[in-house]
């Protein structure tokens, strides 16, 4: 029996040591889709698919929705929804304002009040009066992510994508978009 004994507490320490390794293993597995599972996607979860496929006749409770125009955000008649946002479209320099150029306002949130650094210190509506830049995509998907719970960006994402668009813009974009810009136009309304 003396003989048997070392034996099994040998199978014994070896059954020991392999449970550890399987259990190790199994939780080097496990970990990352349990971080999966609980981290939100950089660009919506389930329902970027839906709009970069067009195929929006599907979204369910909880799908994303695409933000308004830049154009939309540029209208002071919509500067209620910057401040329910927590932005500050600008104060009107005149009665009643212009709808139609930057300047009858002064004041209000700046590119860089928002996206920090080296930003630009130019009004946010200004920006977006100016035209087509880069900053104005950026403007309005920040102003939707305010707005709407279900856009497919939140406000985090819009900055995050802002200060790390550059030197590789297609680096952090879901496929098939060749730039930022291309991209946060795919997620508004024409």
């Amino acid at each position: 029996m003396s003989n048997q004994e070392p034996h099994n507490q040998g199978e014994t320490k070896e059954a020991g040591v392999e449970k550890r390794r399987r259990f190790i293993k199994g939780a080097g597995i496990a970990a990352p889709v349990i971080l999966t599972l609980s981290s939100p996607s950089v660009f919506g979860a389930f329902c970027r698919s839906e709009i970069m496929s067009g195929n929006e006749s599907h979204m369910g409770a909880g799908s994303c929705v695409l933000g308004d125009s830049r154009n939309h955000w540029k209208d002071p008649n919509n500067s209620g929804e910057w401040t329910s946002g927590g932005l500050n479209y600008g104060t009107p320099t005149s009665n009643p304002p212009s709808t139609t150029d930057c300047s009858a306002y002064t004041g209000g949130t700046t590119f860089r009040d928002v996206f920090g650094g080296t930003s630009s210190t130019q009004a946010m509506r200004c920006i977006l009066f100016a035209g087509t830049s880069p900053e104005s995509y950026y403007v309005a998907a920040y102003l939707n992510a305010k707005k709407y719970p279900n856009y497919i960006l939140n406000f985090g994402d819009v900055i995050d994508l802002w200060n790390n668009h550059a030197p590789s813009p297609a680096g952090n974009l879901p496929p098939g978009y060749a730039t930022d810009v291309d991209f946060l136009a795919s997620t508004l309304n024409p």
